[in-house]
């Protein structure tokens, strides 16, 4: 897969969900960089409209749980813009975020997380995809891309909920892809692997629990590839971004799943 061209984002509109993070963060900066306009969404006011101010662009509170927020968002979008193009369902949460007791015990579940995890991990993309179509329609068609995770791929003991809501996103974006074809529109799954930077004090994350010898994958190489399953016209995949690599992005097609 070829880089994503930057002139190519010029004039672009593009939602991110999940935006105050620091995926969120990278993905603004590389869209704004090749000229796009981009919407930040999160439910974390305070340092969203922290971000979307020094970055210059706009911010919406949404929590991505909520179907009408979802609606509201994609609504002031087009409202701001006249327009929109590209949609990133960023947004997420894992048991570890929500501080729920890890390792997962089956027979001791934290109903609250759970229900939290499975309504942003999963509603969240659902509802956020039903409310881009008619926008990206308007607009001659675009692309969504949402976030899943290694963890849509693989098994992760550690967390077997957040892994559920990470697969159940994978097979729903292969479901819809064709029929959004008609509609042009493209819709694939990233699938990364832990990502972040690492703390300046101990050389670790300072947010997430890495197992041994797992790198962190970079934001930026990250936002990169993120563009790039958006605007290269391809549609139902999923596609790993993993760190120590060049970046690799493996591109499934489901006939089996290599490198893990």
């Amino acid at each position: 897969m070829a880089p994503s061209n930057l002139s190519s984002l010029n004039g672009k509109v593009a939602v991110i969900t999940g935006g105050a993070g620091v995926i969120g963060e990278a993905l603004a900066k590389y869209l704004l960089a090749g000229g796009a306009k981009v919407i930040l969404a999160d439910i974390d006011c305070q340092k969203g409209e922290a971000l979307a101010g020094g970055l210059g662009c706009e911010f919406l509170q949404v929590d991505v749980s909520d179907n009408f927020e979802n609606q509201r968002m994609i609504q002031t979008a087009v409202k701001y813009h006249g327009r929109l193009d590209l949609v990133f369902l960023n947004a997420g949460v894992s048991s570890q975020s929500l501080r729920a007791p890890l390792p997962y015990d089956p027979a001791n579940i934290d109903v609250e997380s759970y229900r939290r995890i499975l309504a942003v991990n999963i509603d969240g993309p659902v509802f956020g995809v039903s409310a881009a179509i008619p926008a990206l329609v308007d607009s001659g068609g675009g692309a969504i891309v949402v976030t899943s995770s290694v963890a849509g791929l693989i098994p992760w003991a550690l967390d077997p909920v957040y892994t559920i809501s990470k697969h159940g996103l994978v097979g729903y974006i292969r479901s819809l892809a064709d029929e959004l074809s008609t509609r042009g529109i493209t819709i694939n799954a990233i699938c990364p692997g832990a990502t972040g930077h690492p703390s300046t004090t101990t050389g670790r994350p300072s947010t997430r629990r890495l197992p041994p010898g797992v790198a962190l994958l970079a934001p930026e190489l990250l936002a990169a590839a993120m563009v790039a399953v958006a605007t290269d016209g391809e549609t139902g995949r999923a596609a790993s971004v993993v760190a120590n690599r060049d970046p690799v992005v493996q591109l499934f097609g489901f006939g089996e799943v290599e490198g893990f």
